[in-house]
Parts: C-alpha cells; sequence; structure tokens
C-alpha cells in the first residue's frame, strides 16, 4: 500500500477504536444480519479484494484505504474467534491453539520480512504477512478477551479496562527506546489492543447501548479518528509505510 499512517499517537488511538468497532462489526455481520460467523468470510475476503484493487488503482494515495482493510480484517477475525463457540470448543482448546498460530505468524514475519536499518528501523513493514499477523491478533484478541471476561470472569469492562492499561503501558514503555518496532514487541501490543477492543466492544454492546447502537457509536468514533488524522491533520500519513514519528 502506498499511502500509510505514521506510527504516532494517532495511529494507537485509532487502532483502539477500530478494534472496538471491529468486535461490534463481527458481531453485527453474524448475530444482527444473522449470517453467522463463517459464512460472511468469502463476503469480507471479497470486500477485501475491492479495496486492495481500489487502491492499487487510486492516484489517490491515502491511509484510509489501510484503515479499511483493518476493520475488514478486524470483523472477519472476530467472527473466525467466535466460531469456536459454534462447534462447542472451549478456551482449553481454542486459546493455546491460536496463541501458537499467533506466535508461529510473528515468528515467520520477523524472519522473512526485510530488517530495517539506520532512520528507518523505527518502523514496520507492510506486506502479506504483516496482514496474516493482523489476522492472527485479532483471532486472539477474540478468544482471549471472551476468556478474560467469561472465563477468568473479568466481565467485559474489566478486560477492556485491564487490557487497555496494559496496552497504554506496553506504548508508553517500549516506545522510549525504540523497541516497539520490533516485531515481537509491536505485535504483542497489538493482541493486548485487540483483547481490549474485544472487552470494550463487548461491554458496549451487552451493558449499554444495544449491538445496533453500539456498532453506529464505535464507527462514529473510529472513522471521526481517521478523518481528523488522516484526512484534517494530513501529517499523520506516510507515503512510503508505517514510520515512527
Amino acid at each position: 500500500m502506498r499511502g500509510l499512517p505514521k506510527i504516532n499517537v494517532g495511529y494507537w488511538l485509532t487502532l483502539m477504536a477500530a478494534s472496538t468497532f471491529g468486535t461490534n462489526t463481527g458481531d453485527f455481520v453474524s448475530d444482527s444480519m444473522n449470517i453467522g460467523h463463517l459464512a460472511g468470510l468469502p463476503w469480507l475476503a471479497l470486500a477485501l479484494a475491492i479495496v486492495f484493487g481500489i487502491e492499487r488503482l487510486s492516484a489517490w494515495a491515502n491511509p484510509l484505504f489501510f484503515w479499511l482493510v483493518i476493520i475488514i480484517v478486524r470483523t472477519g477475525a472476530t467472527n473466525v474467534g467466535d466460531a469456536f463457540h459454534d462447534f462447542d470448543i472451549g478456551f482449553g482448546t481454542s486459546l493455546p491453539l491460536v496463541l501458537a498460530g499467533f506466535v508461529a505468524s510473528v515468528w515467520a514475519y520477523a524472519r522473512f520480512s526485510p530488517r530495517k536499518t539506520g532512520d528507518d528501523a523505527a518502523s514496520v513493514r507492510v506486506s502479506p504477512l504483516y496482514w496474516l499477523c493482523m489476522v492472527m491478533a485479532g483471532i486472539l484478541g477474540t478468544v482471549g478477551g471472551d476468556f478474560m471476561s467469561f472465563g477468568a470472569r473479568l466481565f467485559p469492562p474489566g478486560t477492556a479496562i485491564a487490557f487497555g492499561v496494559l496496552a497504554a503501558a506496553a506504548i508508553v514503555y517500549w516506545g522510549k527506546d525504540g523497541r516497539l518496532y520490533r516485531p515481537a514487541y509491536y505485535w504483542t501490543t497489538l493482541a493486548l489492543i485487540r483483547t481490549a477492543g474485544t472487552g470494550a466492544g463487548d461491554a458496549l454492546a451487552h451493558d449499554v447501548f444495544g449491538l445496533p447502537r453500539a456498532t453506529v457509536a464505535t464507527g462514529v468514533v473510529f472513522f471521526g479518528l481517521i478523518c481528523y488524522f488522516y484526512l484534517l491533520k494530513r501529517d499523520n500519513q506516510s507515503l512510503v509505510g508505517l514510520a515512527a514519528q
């Protein structure tokens, strides 16, 4: 992709909003639209192909395309994570299985993505393996968030707060010396954000607004942040890749 967001405060805030919105869109597609957890995946894959195709053909290089892919991926990952319940697969099996897949994808990304040097070292390469890791982070966040909320009985608000604090601490602490841009630290932070987003989305959908209104509310926040950071404040985008600034 040619137009990508810089890794800064705007990036992390938008990613947190995307994680919450994607939790709600995943549940909305499967439950409110009565499509089910897996039947909608081909349509989401088609949506991904359309966004990538338009981005490639368009003369407009803007992070909007990146964020559209993020929300489609997060929606699909939510449904894949929830599909374990359809097959009566408990957390004792699903969580280790998804965690192993996540670790394997991060290892592959770290092993086969080109290493960065110099000023470019504080950046993350977006490649097919990047999107694989993003999918696995979303599935892990869904399964892990449900486990913490209902298995460990933190309940959705508690999961959102606990993992939101952990994600914020990781961003601040690992960001000080540049470790945040190394694959293991970056993707661990992503997994924390995805887990917090699952708790936040479920809390808003089940305890505050109801699913349809929660989906609208979190969507307004997500697209509002995109408009602010990437349409109004255009200094948050990079034409050469994700770069820390």
